[in-house]
């Protein structure tokens, strides 16, 4: 995460920093709804945010990833991760939020932790808990010894923060039986491995910058393995082949750019590295049946 991305975070939605803590490993903030008010335009776009982000909400909103549009009501927490696309919107004006906004650096501290292994950061899609009213009241305790300590002069603070932290992602995770057998094997660790490398190389793509490669021996290089390797972890995993994978990852972006930007079909043809936008349309013909116009005024 780099340092403009966090700048061009607080400058589109935050009033002022609050007391930041530059001495932390890693970048960690703790804020409520009321700071992150300043452009509620720029809460509606579809967009990343450049932060592991775990919002504690009660009220009506409603929130759209990249493939789907999720109305929340009374209490919840949300978790997202750098690489999940969202927008958030609420005409709630009673509506409450407590975030805790960090990146890898801070939550892994000194360790190796591979964050991905929680189930809760797995998927690039935001994670949504309903909670009742006394889950809300337990989790509501932890997010206040977290800001308590935010603001405290307490020499090992930043040890403290991290572990409430982990208590509200475990508190979670042991209120969801769906993941609470969730397993981790070298195998998925290389299919995670290759996801989150995919990810990083779609993050940042615009109208100045294009995807590096669609090439399945790009990632397998970057991986320090082979095509055919990676394809047989894949092929169990999901059943699918790292080129189908990449394929479908290039029309989910381009379905992003055609519907949330303005960029032309020839651009954003640049920008997922085809170089030629008749090619770009024949593929997304190929792969969805339609033309990238057609998808853009539907």
């Amino acid at each position: 995460m780099a340092v403009s991305d966090i700048n061009i975070f607080y400058d589109q939605h935050v009033d002022a920093r609050h007391n930041l803590a530059e001495e932390f490993v890693g970048h960690f903030d703790f804020l409520l709804w009321e700071n992150l008010k300043k452009n509620l335009a720029a809460c509606e776009r579809l967009q990343r945010k450049p932060f592991y982000k775990i919002a504690l909400v009660c009220g009506d909103a409603t929130y759209q990833s990249k493939s789907k549009r999720i109305a929340i009501s009374g209490y919840n927490i949300v978790f997202s991760d750098p690489m999940a696309r969202f927008a958030f919107q609420t005409n709630d004006k009673e509506f409450e939020g407590k975030y805790c906004l960090s990146n890898e650096a801070f939550l892994r501290g000194t360790s190796k932790f591979n964050l991905h292994t929680l189930p809760i950061f797995q998927n690039r899609e935001l994670y949504i808990k309903s909670l009742s009213q006394d889950q809300y009241h337990e989790l509501t305790s932890l997010f206040d010894q977290i800001e308590i300590e935010h603001k405290s002069v307490y020499p090992f603070r930043e040890q403290l923060i991290r572990n409430r932290i982990f208590d509200v992602i475990h508190y979670v995770q042991k209120l969801d039986f769906t993941i609470q057998n969730a397993k981790t094997t070298s195998n998925k660790s290389l299919e995670e491995q290759f996801l989150k490398t995919l990810e990083h190389a779609f993050a940042d793509i615009n109208g100045e910058k294009r995807l590096i490669s669609k090439s399945p021996s790009y990632y397998a290089g970057q991986l320090n393995t082979t095509v055919d390797h990676l394809n047989k972890i894949l092929k169990t995993s999901s059943g699918k082949t790292t080129q189908t994978i990449i394929q479908e990852r290039i029309i989910e972006e381009a379905n992003v750019l055609l519907r949330h930007t303005s960029l032309t079909v020839k651009e954003i043809a640049w920008c997922l590295h085809f170089q030629e936008t008749a090619h770009f349309q024949n593929f997304y013909k190929r792969q969805t049946g339609s033309t990238p116009i057609a998808y853009r005024i539907s």
